[in-house]
């Protein structure tokens, strides 16, 4: 099967990134062929088909939104990704007009490549399946949250709301103007060309229906791990640090955890914290190192910034517990399944996704998010409860062989994908589409 996957970024970013490509080496290895569409990017691995890949809004070294130098060339850029890119039409029906995949599988495309994506793909009756990342379907901020808090005020459509708070990036303007394009997008019903969505958790699941998308065509498939690279250590290892790996973005509560960590120094129960990853704001970022400085932890915290992916299975396997102290949703992070394959608890805030896929007292415990007491003191019982531990650590492996393995994972990816390519290949060529009825 010949499989058109599409990501607005082809090297390894986050969480997303990191799924495009071991999907991709698994589809590979069931002797499945795999072609990249994405953005030219100066970061990019390099493809036989990114001569397919589409310019980057600014510079091939300006990634994110507030690199981009606001030139008219930029900003014009800005506003056909953000509504509708014929470049991105174009390029991506380009290559499958010269490649012939049998089916598109879609990751992180909304605001950099556009619905036109999936217009290029479908006008050709190339089936679409897309997998969703975060909650941007129905929420312009994309988490969920307003001011630290879960919000769902948009969840009905009415993105009033989302203007009237400011939610893109707190301007009114970019608030305006993405409530502007996802009305078009909505009108035109383009992500009705979507066959099947995939989502991570039940969770996200139930908002989808919520939002108003058909049971019917969303598929729950959680992700996977490499289970032979994330294994728990030697069962005589020391394990007296806590790990926090993520992005260091507000959503993900890490100044939450210091604050906990403040309480956990106040009883004299400070252990070692290990903070892994970089964050797309400085200012939020320096914010936490002083923070860590007014706490009087300089001692018990080291921000290790972006680890080298060689380096992950051992900083979590290493860890007596790994913490994800989110204050939004979450969907189903990697960093969650890496730990729970390396046999190292999760201290999670109860929340979204989170809530559902760590079982509190089985595979690790559940703090009220947003509660730094809360979260010291579930840390506390971890770090000095050993028989807890142990319980904790031993379910944790076995939740990840259970439920998080690449072979499920694929498969059920594979029953999904097949069917439709299948369906294809007895059509033909499909006539195009019409939009806006």
């Amino acid at each position: 099967m010949k499989i058109l996957i599409a990501n607005y970024r082809y090297f390894v970013s986050s969480g997303p990134e990191r799924y495009l490509f071991n999907i991709t080496n698994h589809l590979e290895q069931r002797g499945h062929e795999v072609m990249p569409f994405s953005i030219n990017y100066d970061k990019n691995l390099e493809s036989p088909y990114s001569k397919y890949f589409v310019r980057p809004i600014g510079q091939g070294n300006e990634v994110y939104f507030d690199q981009h130098r606001q030139t008219p060339a930029t900003i014009a850029r800005t506003l056909s990704r953000l509504f509708y890119s014929p470049e991105v039409e174009r390029a991506v029906g380009r290559m499958v007009d010269e490649t012939q995949p049998d089916v598109a599988y879609i990751l992180y495309y909304l605001k950099k490549l556009s619905p036109s994506l999936l217009v290029g793909i479908k006008k050709r009756g190339v089936p679409i399946v897309a997998r969703l990342s975060d909650y941007g379907m129905f929420c312009p901020e994309l988490h969920c949250l307003r001011d630290d808090k879960p919000c769902t005020l948009c969840l009905d459509g009415d993105l009033t709301h989302s203007i009237r708070h400011r939610c893109v990036k707190g301007s009114l303007a970019m608030s305006v103007l993405d409530a502007a394009a996802r009305t078009v997008h909505k009108t035109q019903h383009y992500f009705d060309l979507i066959d099947t969505f995939v989502v991570t958790n039940t969770f996200m699941l139930e908002m989808m229906v919520a939002a108003g998308y058909p049971r019917e065509k969303l598929v729950c498939l959680p992700t996977f791990t490499d289970l032979k690279r994330f294994t728990p250590p030697p069962a005589d290892s020391k394990r007296d640090y806590i790990v926090c790996v993520g992005r260091l973005d507000r959503p993900k509560g890490v100044n939450i955890l210091l604050d906990a960590m403040g309480k956990l120094r106040e009883r004299g129960k400070a252990p070692q914290l290990k903070i892994a990853g970089a964050g797309h704001t400085a200012s939020y970022v320096e914010s936490l190192k002083e923070q860590v400085s007014q706490l009087g932890l300089e001692n018990n915290v080291e921000f290790l910034g972006n680890v080298n992916a060689d380096a992950i299975p051992d900083l979590l396997r290493g860890a007596r517990c790994a913490v994800m102290p989110a204050l939004w949703f979450e969907n189903l992070p990697n960093t969650l399944v890496e730990s729970l394959a390396c046999g190292t608890p999760l201290v999670a805030s109860d929340i979204g996704s989170l809530a559902v896929c760590v079982d509190d007292g089985v595979d690790g415990l559940l703090a009220r998010p947003g509660d730094p007491v809360d979260l010291a003191d579930k840390l506390e019982r971890i770090l000095v409860d050993d028989q807890l531990w142990r319980t904790l650590s031993d379910n944790a492996r076995q939740s990840a062989l259970t439920k998080y393995s690449p072979t499920s994972h694929v498969d059920g990816l594979l029953s999904i994908l097949t069917p439709l390519a299948q369906k294809r290949g007895a059509q033909g060529t499909l006539s195009p589409p019409r939009f806006g009825t």
